[in-house]
Formats: structure tokens, sequence, C-alpha cells
């Protein structure tokens, strides 16, 4: 009993002394100490201080800010906290009843925002950006909890669900950010929305129209809705708020026309309806669900156009048409006008000259002609022009030199409330200025490069002198030039001097190549610029000799003359070019001997010598150039032996030696190449060569080495004999014979090593042609597991247990080998757990083959067909439909490039034993357009599942590939084919969309469905995933969805 007695009064006295020193702690010092309880990593030790011993001074504590107006001074009204590195937010925080500050950004924070938030009557701005905050914002985050609140920005988390009902217009919020996050649902907004300055909703998840409601919003400033799923018209009410400044709508599914309505928001100076770039350092998903998919109808408004406070247009690929305004005067603000892939015609208005600040002009790829207005267009005050791919014609005027104004790469010019400048980098011609510029951009030692790109036009005429405004040199910028002239009708000499001021540049690149220029003066106009690092004139009718002088453009990296009319030796002093990485001189008159001083070349990865009149022997020298991978000496005159030491350059992929005098053997490379390359040498060794010498690198067994002496001693006796008598040549012919007979296995291996296939993961087996024409019985009938139009399927075990699927690709002899392995490898680096997986590959003269892995399930034209006896349910259905729409919206949205499948059918579609789906022949429409030839028509399709624009205008859009996942759909539904027989009583061309729009429509949608799937259900589940096909299926591509809808609609189905 006594024990019981001291235990209870040792318990009063801890409660009574806990009380005491809680009553000495403020209630906001609590919650602030609950709050670093929260807090899993402070690497910086920035809450060191926050301690019970220093809690009566919390308004000394870092980061903590205490009174101001309307609050006691020793009541915490401000949290600003930045530089945690993970952790949760504290409910306590909502204890914190006076604070009007509370911003936590970058923190790393994760969980849920708590609901006592609310409780933060007198909040006035809530920063928690950038932090890995997740699930819904509480409806406590509202104007009826949080009425004193003016600036909400919720970027860079994980939100997801949908935004609450009333902070958008409600109240006194002037600011809203909730981009880069996953909200779903509609824009939600209520109030008079009198408040609400600047809105950025980018990169989520949102769908449906743009409220026409958001015309209530008068004081708005800034609009950014780009980056989601809306579809529908940009509103015309749009125009009814007369404080816009900026708008972004792209990278949505916006249809119809650019409404004119937005001329009346006359303070409108960045309007973006498109944006092509793959800009992902923004902090946005990792899903990159960021495809531009604005399709517009007709023009946009001239009275848009001719804004005077328009500064920025930009809207590449939008599918606009019509004619530019010829109405700008003195009030043009224009910076930046980017229409580029659109529709444009008529003519380049000369009043567009009157935009004295424009500095960023890319009108490439569309329909313009007539002239162009180069005296009026201050082109060399522009950092960016490009008039590329038109058919503009008429002679270019000369560029005088200009005094230009501020130019376009700085954006201070846009001055908005509540924005700092770099909040404008997510626009996207920001990002183009600082990141893109000819694959360059910014450097680090602050280079900007200019580009002006007139090529591929129909200009005529002598070149003009060009050069750079004044203003765009400064002391601590600079300047790189890109000037582009090519595939136009360009003739006479060049100017003497090309680029006026090109010595004050850091670099000159200048394409010329494809016109008609002559005279052999180039090299004056060249050699007076040391600067300069790309030139390019190949196809012109150059003529004259190389002199020595070009010894001194050290800088020089790439020079291209093919196809001219030089003559001459070259010249020595080529070894000087320390820099040079590519040089094309094939396809002229050049004679003499190749120079040594090549070989001092040790960044020289291309060398084209070919179709000249070169003599002497090829250097050996050359192999001192490490870094070779193309050596082109073809079709000239050289004797002597190729150099042996050439099996040391382990990058040289291509070496081309054909049509010369050469004799001796052929170097054993590390990459060999084609038979074809050493052909028309009548004194050359036959290749495959079995006496070659083996790399250097290699030991060399000693009877190859016997051998390879033998063989001399046999060339120099059959030409002896050649000369004297016809019997004794033929009996010598039949002792080499019997000599090479005896050496086949060298042969076979050199063979083997020249038919190698390229894999892309590790495989159990070595694999070249030989052992993949094995294992298929040489392609045989027996080994065919499927046919389509890229070609037929072949089931080869490889090895024991590996078992692939070989496509061997239906397309003979073609063109552009380069350009097929540079898409075929990006397809290799592709990876989704729904897309069969390309092993590898392989590429001959004249066939090629695919490795696929091999799916044991067969295809689901198979599957959908040969199923009678089969009682298949709605669970491998959905799942079937699931697993094929994630695999096209990953091509869609994810896949860098995006990809158009443009062949969506059944038996393209492969399955596992346990009925998971996997999308086959991704990439591979695109794939055959670098060939010559191709197995199908010009529309890469299969008739009965092509969308009906795509069979027509042969236009195609990722809605193509919804259009046929809407008619598979309906086959593994019904179990009929698209073009099933039973449909011919309705006429010719009837299909199962018709037929299931009929069934639709009479109300008869149970006859559509298998009898077993329709008995078991769920009823209601099948009714929605027959509505969906028939909206995947719609004619009209404003009302077809996008694949990512789909895929939102289909996992609602299943909850």
């Amino acid at each position: 009993m006594d024990l019981l007695f001291l235990l209870q009064c040792l318990l009063f006295f801890t409660s009574q002394h806990a009380n005491a020193l809680n009553a000495s702690i403020s209630r906001d010092a609590l919650s602030l100490l609950s709050f670093k309880s929260f807090v899993s990593s402070d690497p910086s030790n920035i809450l060191a201080g926050w301690t019970n011993h220093s809690s009566s001074n919390i308004c000394r504590w870092h980061s903590v800010a205490c009174g101001g107006p309307g609050s006691l001074s020793d009541r915490v009204t401000s949290l600003n906290v930045t530089g945690l590195r993970g952790g949760l937010l504290s409910p306590s925080v909502g204890d914190l009843s006076e604070l009007r500050v509370l911003s936590l950004v970058g923190n790393m924070f994760s969980g849920e925002i708590p609901d006592t938030v609310g409780n933060l009557r007198f909040l006035e701005v809530l920063e928690l950006q950038g932090n890995n905050f997740s699930g819904r914002v509480p409806t406590q985050m509202s104007f009826a909890f949080l009425q004193s609140l003016k600036l909400v920005n919720l970027s860079g988390n994980a939100f997801s669900g949908s935004i609450p009902s009333d902070i958008i217009g409600s109240g006194s919020v002037k600011i809203v950010d909730l981009s880069n996050n996953q909200f779903s649902g509609v824009i939600p907004l209520n109030g008079t929305c009198d408040s609400l300055k600047h809105l950025k909703l980018s990169r989520n998840f949102l769908t449906g129209e743009i409220p026409s409601q958001i015309g209530k919003c008068r004081n708005l400033r800034t609009l950014l809705v780009d980056g989601n799923i809306f579809e529908g018209r940009i509103p015309s009410e749009i125009g009814q708020i007369v404080e816009l400044r900026v708008l972004d709508v792209s990278r949505n599914s916006l249809t119809g026309r650019v409404p004119k309505e937005l001329a009346n928001c006359v303070k409108l100076s960045v309007l973006v309806l498109t944006d092509l770039f793959e800009d992902r350092d923004d902090g946005g998903l990792d899903d990159g669900f960021r495809g531009e998919f604005n399709a517009f109808v007709g023009n946009i408004p001239h009275q848009v156009l001719l804004l005077p406070s328009l500064t920025v247009l930009w809207a590449p690929r939008a599918n606009l048409g019509g004619r530019l305004p010829s109405g700008w005067s003195e009030l043009c603000s224009l910076r930046v006008l980017n229409l580029v892939q659109n529709y444009v015609t008529g003519v380049l208005p000369e009043s567009l000259g009157m935009c004295r600040n424009l500095s960023f002009l890319d009108l490439s790829s569309n329909n313009l002609v007539g002239y162009l207005p180069s005296l009026q267009l201050r082109v060399p005050c522009m950092v960016y022009f490009n008039v590329s791919r038109n058919n503009i014609s008429g002679t270019l005027k000369g560029f005088r030199k200009e005094s230009c104004g501020v130019s376009a790469v700085d954006p201070s010019f846009l001055e908005l409330d509540g924005f700092s400048d770099d909040e404008y980098f997510n626009l996207p011609v920001w990002r183009f200025q600082k990141n893109a510029f000819v694959g360059s951009g910014f450097e680090e030692n602050n280079t900007i490069v200019v580009s002006h790109d007139f090529s591929w036009n129909s200009f005529v005429g002598s070149l003009p002198s060009f050069s750079l405004g004044d203003s765009l040199f400064s002391a601590n910028r600079k300047v790189s030039y890109a000037l582009s002239l090519n595939n136009n009708r360009f003739s006479g000499t060049l100017p003497d001097q090309l680029v006026s001021n090109c010595n004050e540049l850091k670099t000159l690149s200048v394409n010329l190549s494809v016109n008609q220029l002559s005279g052999g003066n180039f090299q004056t106009s060249v050699l007076e610029c040391l600067k300069l690092t790309d030139f390019e004139a190949a196809y012109n009718q150059i003529d004259g000799s190389i002199g020595p002088a070009i010894g001194g453009l050290v800088m020089l990296q790439h020079l291209d003359l093919s196809g001219n009319k030089l003559s001459g030796s070259l010249p020595n002093q080529f070894g000087n070019l320390q820099n040079m990485k590519r040089m094309h001189l094939g396809g002229n008159n050049l004679t003499g001997e190749i120079p040594t001083q090549l070989g001092q070349l040790t960044s020289l990865t291309v060398l084209n010598l070919s179709h000249n009149a070169l003599v002497g022997i090829i250097p050996a020298s050359l192999s001192n150039a490490k870094s070779f991978e193309i050596l082109l000496v073809d079709h000239n005159k050289l004797s002597g032996e190729i150099p042996l030491t050439f099996s040391t350059l382990s990058n040289l992929v291509q070496l081309d030696v054909s049509f010369n005098n050469l004799s001796g053997h052929i170097p054993r490379l590390q990459h060999p190449s084609d038979c074809d390359s050493y052909k028309g040498n009548a004194h050359l060794h036959p290749c495959p060569d079995p006496y070659s010498d083996s790399p250097a690198s290699l030991p060399v067994p000693l009877e190859i080495q016997h051998h390879t002496h033998r063989g001399r001693k046999l060339r120099t006796l059959v030409i002896v004999v050649v000369t004297s008598a016809s019997v004794v040549l033929c009996t010598l012919l039949g002792i080499v014979l019997v000599i090479f007979s005896g050496r086949s296995k060298f042969g076979r291996l050199s063979s083997i090593r020249r038919r190698q296939v390229v894999t892309f993961q590790d495989v159990p087996t070595e694999l070249n042609y030989d052992s993949v024409a094995t294992a298929t019985g040489n392609f045989s009938i027996r080994h065919l597991i499927g046919t389509g139009g890229f070609g037929s399927t072949y089931k080869a075990e490889l090895a024991p247990g590996f078992v692939v699927a070989i496509k061997r690709l239906s397309i003979g002899r073609f063109q552009g080998i380069q350009q097929f392995e540079t898409e075929i490898r990006t397809l290799g680096r592709i990876r989704h757990k729904n897309l069969v997986t390309l092993i590898g590959y392989y590429v001959g003269k004249a066939e090629m083959f695919l490795i696929y892995n091999y799916l044991s399930g067969g295809n689901l034209e198979a599957f959908i067909h040969d199923r009678s006896g089969k009682n298949v349910q709605w669970p491998v259905i959905y799942k079937i439909a699931k697993d094929i729409a994630e695999a096209l919206a990953f091509l869609h949205y994810s896949c860098v490039p995006r990809i158009v499948h443009r062949d969506i059918k059944p038996s393209n579609i492969l399955l596992d034993e346990d009925h998971n789906a996997y999308l086959s022949d991704f990439g591979l429409a695109r794939l055959l357009e670098v060939t010559e030839t191709h197995a199908t028509t010009d529309v890469a399709g299969t008739f009965g599942y092509v969308a009906p624009e795509y069979a027509t205008t042969c236009r195609v859009s990722d809605k193509a590939d919804v259009y046929s996942f809407g008619v598979v759909l309906l086959e593994l539904m019904s179990g009929r084919k698209s073009l099933d027989p039973s449909f011919s009583e309705y006429g010719n061309g009837f299909n199962i969309v018709p037929w299931a729009e009929l069934l639709m429509t009479e109300g008869r949608c149970s006859e559509l469905f298998s009898s077993t799937l329709w008995e078991a259900g769920p009823k209601e589940k099948l009714l929605g995933l027959l509505k969906l096909a028939l909206t995947c299926t719609e004619e009209t591509l404003s009302i077809r969805p996008s694949m990512k809808q789909v895929l939102e609609k289909l996992k609602y189905l299943k909850s």
C-alpha cells in the first residue's frame, strides 16, 4: 500500500512539473517544435536553434518572423523555411493562428497537407512549391476557411484529384499556381473573379473545355493552361479579359478557329498556341505527358496579329493556314513570331519590316511564295531568322549594317506583377533562347548562336554580302553565326566578303550546297574569315584548285566541297587543320597524291576523296588518325597496297577503296567492310582474303605469315605466266584454288564477322546472320508464325531455351542504310511492359530482319476468332484492352521520339500465357519511310482499321491510332472481324463500326457481344466499353478522344 501511494505521488509531481514547463512555453513555440519533430532531414542545421531552452525567443528563430500590422508583436506571422531534405508537414502548423505567410519551398516534404491549414484564417501567402506532397488538396484550403488568402503556389508536387471548388476566382486571391501536378477534372471557377491576376495550371491532367466563365476574370494578366487534356475551342469569352498579357494554351487537344475576340485583349503581349519543345527540366511529371495535339482551323485573325501590344506569337505546327496580314505599322511590338510547319500561303508582306524589334522569325516549312522583302526586314538584327522550305523566289538584296535595339534574348521587357523574369523561361521562346539555338544556345562563356536560314527555296542570282547588327556584339557576349543558303538556285561567284564582320565572331558556319555557284574565287571569300568552323558548298560548279592558304583556317572542323569541278592536287597544308573532323572532297577532278600530312589530323572522323583522279599510294600515315570512322578513296587511280596498319583503327567502320589499281592483301579490319568496298582492283587479293594480316594488337599465327609470304610469290608468278601462256595460267590458278580451299576456315570466319547481328541487350549466345538463318531453317515455311505488311515472322530457338521471333522485313534493296540504322537504334532503346521487346537487328545489302522476344500466347487475332468453346469473361477483355491502351499512351506521350503506330490491328497485338497484351511493330511505319521501296501502299495501315482521315488525306496523327484501337475493341467484344462476311447483307463497304453504331441506335447492344460474354457480364461495364469504342471511332477528330483520355476512361470502368 505504501508503495502504491509513493507511485501516485511521483506521477502527480511529474505531471505538475510538465504542466508548469508547458505553461512557460507559448502555443506558437509548441507548434514550431512539433513542426521540427516532423522534419526527417536538416543537413544544413537550419532548425538547430529551435529548442525548448530558446523557446522564449521564438521570434529570433531562423526562418521565423513575428508581429506586423494587426498582430501582437510576440505572435508568429511568417514561417519561411527552405533547404530541408524531407519530412511531413505537422498538423500543429494550424495552431499558428496569427500566421500570414507560410512558405515551405523546396524542402522535399511528402505526404498530404493537413486539414488544420484551414485554421489559418489570417493566412495571405501559401507557398508549398517544389516538394513531394501528394493526395488531394483538403477542402479546408478554400475561401470559406482562408478568407485572407492572396497567393497560392502548390506547383511541382504530386497533388491529384480535383481542384478545390472555390480556390480559383474567390475572395481576394490574386495568384494561383497549381502547375506540374496531377490534378484532374475541370477548372472550377467561382465567385466574381475580380482579384485574380495570375493563373497557372500548366502540366496537369485537367479535362473538358476551357470554361467560358474565364471571361469574368477581367483583371487576369497571365493565363497558362498548357500541358493538359483540354478539348474544344479557345473560348471567345477570353476576349473579355481586358488586362490579359500572357495566354498559353499549348500541349492540349484544342480545335476550331482562333477567336478573333482575342483582339479585344488590347494588352496581350504573349500568345502561345502550340509548343513542340520537349523540356523536361522544369519539375514536370516523370511520364512526360506533354504531346502537342492542338489542331486549329483557318488562320490567326489579322486583328490578333496586328495587336500593337503583341510581342510574342508562338504557334509551330498548329494547322494554321491563310495569309499574313499586310497592315503592320510602326506601332508593331513583335519581337518573336514562330509559325513553323503550318500552311501559311501568299507572300511575306513588306509591312512586317515595320516591326523594328523583331529578332526571332520562323516561317519555315510553309507555302510562302514571291520575293523576300530583304531591304525592309532587319535580318542582321535578328537572332533567329528562318524561311527555309518554302517556295520564295527572286534575288536576295544586300543586307546593310544595322543598329539594333534590345534583343529578344532579353525577356525583361515583360514586366508583370507577381512573377519574376525566370518564371517566363517556362514559355517556349525563352527555353529556345536559353537552350536550343542550333543545338547549342547559351554556352557557359555567354556565347549566343545567331542563325539565318534561307535554304530550300528558289532564290536566284548572285549572293549578297551578309552582316550582323552592331548591338548583337558586346564586351561580355560572344556571337557564333550559322548562315544557311543551301538548296536554292544561286549562281555566279561568291562575293569577296561573304560575311562582312566575320572576324568579330567567335565561330562561323556556312552552308552553300546544292546551288549553281561557279568560279574559283571561293577561297578569297572563305580564307578572309579565320573564324570559319564549318564550310559546305557541295554540288555546285566551283572550279580551280585548293591553295595552300587553306591551312590558315585552323578552326575549321567541317569542309564539304563534294560534287564540284575542283582540280589540281591537295595541299600539304591540310595537315595544319588540327580541329578538322569531317572532310568531303569527293566527286571532283582532283589529281596528285594523297598528302601524308592528313595523318596528323587526330580529330578527323570522315575523309571522302572518292571519284577523283588521285594517284600514288594510300599513305600509311593515315593510320595515325585514330579517330577515323569513314575513309572513302574509291574511284581514283591509286596503286600500291592498302596499309595493313588500318587494322589498328578501332573506330573505322567503313573503308571503300574500290575501283583503283591496288594490289596486295586486304587488311583485317576490326569492323570489316563489305566485299563491294574492294572490287574493281584487278591485282588485289580476293575478298574475303584468308591471308590478310590480323590487327596489330593480336598475335599473328606463324602459318598465316608463312602462307602470306608464299601468296606474294604466287602473285608474282601469276603476272609472269599471264604474259607467256594461257595453259600455264590455268594450271597456276588450279594450284591457287587448292591453296585457298585449304584455308576455307578463315574465309568462313571472315564472312561471319561481316554478318554480325546488333543487339540491344545481353543474349545467351553470339548472334550473326548464319546462326539466325540456321535456326529458322533458312527462313523456312516450317518456322513461319505470321505474315503482314511489314514482312514475315519466324520462330527461332537460337540457344537452348532462348526462343525469339524473327521479323524478316519485305523491303528488298533500299537506300538510306545510315538513316535506317539510326531509326532502328532509337527503337531499340524503347522499353515498356506492354511493348514487345526489340532484342536486335541485322542489316544486309538486300535484306534485313528484326529480333523480338517470343510470346507463347499467339496474337490477339487468333484469340478473338479462334476462341470457340472458350469462356472469355470481362476481366480478360478488360485486361487486354487496358494493356493495349497503356502501350499506345506511352508511345504517344512518354516515348522519345513520340511514335504514332499507324497499323493497330489484332495481329499486331501479342499475348503471353496469362493474357498480358503486348503491342508489336511500333515504329516500323516510320522506319520503312527511309527505304527505297515499301511492302504496302503509301498509307501504312490495314483496310478496316485505318482512320477515315488518314485513308483520304494520308495525314496521320495520334488519333488515327485511337480509331484503330476502337475497331480492335469492337472485335474483342463481338468476336467478329472488322470486315466480317456477315456484314455483306448491309451492303458493300459495311464494316464493324457502322454495324456497332446501328445496334447502339436501335437499342440492340446486347447483339454485339458474344453470348457467353454478355451473359457473364457485368453488363454495365460491357456497355461502357462499347460506348468508349464508338467514341474512339468517331469520324470527327475533335470528338475522338486522345489515348490519354481513353486510358483514364478505362480506369474508371474498372472501379
